[in-house]
């Protein structure tokens, strides 16, 4: 059995999996609010105390003893990490580790500590004789040992495996979709303060990259375009969906269409999406995009998964984490997308 946690700012979530050959079994999940009152919600203002003491109770309401738990992944929380394939000669033990480090240390925001990183080898570069490819993953001491606490002040007895959110969501996806043959897919994961990409594919590139763009962005619209509190733009988001963002405040009554003219939150996030997509291909010059898939908790915003496909022009579908996965005794469902982190995670320690 594997437990994963996804320590998100809106929401933290829990699943527990288990396995016997390709049957998947989710034996208990949840979710619980990071706040305590909506209108004052602000994912700036998070603090370490108010995560252990929200994950502390969403544990206890799931009846799961922390300190029992023997396979634990959980996501770490910030932007100082740094996920890169690289192309380096083909080294081994020790020399591979050091090129590796000194390589990390160009990509990574340093903040006055050493650098912790992980990889994994993907194989012969295609285009260099003697040269592979290598997944690095990096992050800095003070964030490793910061995380650490934070999950020992939980009660978890041992801490487990620390995973980046980009993996988390690529393994899921290899999980339920497969490596693409050919051309790469795109991992769209919309969560609370920020939003994910990911592209890969079997011969393309893995590439990765956050958005400040998310469902607190939307609500924040809400909010200015209604002139309403925190609590009821979320409601009217939740309600409406795309169209309550893309609306004129000035005449509700104008039938709702899904292209936009005025800039929106949601103009801004095609925005960074297509640059995004546009930089990978100048740099992939042969790849191309096959699907975009849709995921996190926003994912299910009514409208949202037209609108993308729409604006890119692309076949855009949802990702649903427990696609392949049967439930015991679950009831949570009402967004089974806000689990996508947590499957992943999970999945991992499974392995």
């Amino acid at each position: 059995m594997s437990l994963g946690l996804d320590i998100g700012h809106f929401k933290s979530k829990v699943i527990q999996l288990s396995n016997d050959g390709d049957n998947y079994k989710a034996l208990n999940l949840g979710s619980k609010e990071s706040f305590s009152e909506i209108k004052s919600f602000d994912p700036e203002m998070m603090t370490k105390a108010q995560w252990v003491a929200n994950i502390q109770d969403l544990l206890k309401s799931l009846k799961i003893n922390p300190r029992s738990q023997k396979k634990i992944s959980s996501s770490l929380i910030g932007s100082s990490t740094t996920i890169k394939q690289i192309v380096t000669l083909e080294l081994s033990g020790d020399e591979l580790t050091q090129s590796l480090e000194f390589e990390a240390k160009k990509h990574i925001p340093l903040d006055g500590t050493e650098v912790i990183m992980d990889y994994h080898i993907l194989g012969q570069n295609t285009r260099d004789v003697g040269k592979i490819d290598v997944l690095l993953v990096a992050t800095t001491k003070n964030l490793i040992n910061q995380h650490n606490q934070m999950i020992k002040e939980i009660g978890f007895r041992k801490t487990g495996i620390f995973d980046a959110t980009p993996i988390a969501l690529t393994n899921l996806h290899i999980f339920n979709k497969g490596i693409p043959e050919q051309g790469c897919d795109v991992i769209l994961n919309i969560g609370s303060k920020s939003s994910t990409i990911v592209a890969y594919g079997k011969s393309q590139e893995f590439f990765t990259r956050e958005l400040n763009i998310a469902g607190h962005s939307f609500t924040k619209e809400v909010m200015e375009k209604s002139n309403i509190d925190y609590e009821q733009a979320e409601k009217m988001k939740l309600d409406l969906g795309v169209k309550s963002i893309s609306a004129s405040s000035e005449d509700e009554s104008t039938e709702f269409s899904i292209q936009v003219s005025e800039k929106t939150v949601l103009s801004n996030l095609i925005d960074e999406l297509r640059k995004s997509l546009r930089y990978y291909m100048k740099s992939n010059p042969q790849a191309f995009f096959n699907t975009i898939y849709l995921t996190g908790g926003s994912a299910k915003l009514v409208g949202l998964k037209d609108y993308i496909s729409s604006e890119l022009n692309s076949k855009v579908e949802l990702l649903d984490p427990l696609e392949k996965i049967s439930l015991e005794g679950s009831s949570d469902l009402v967004n089974s997308y806000q689990y996508s982190v947590a499957v992943g995670l999970a999945l991992r320690g499974l392995k």
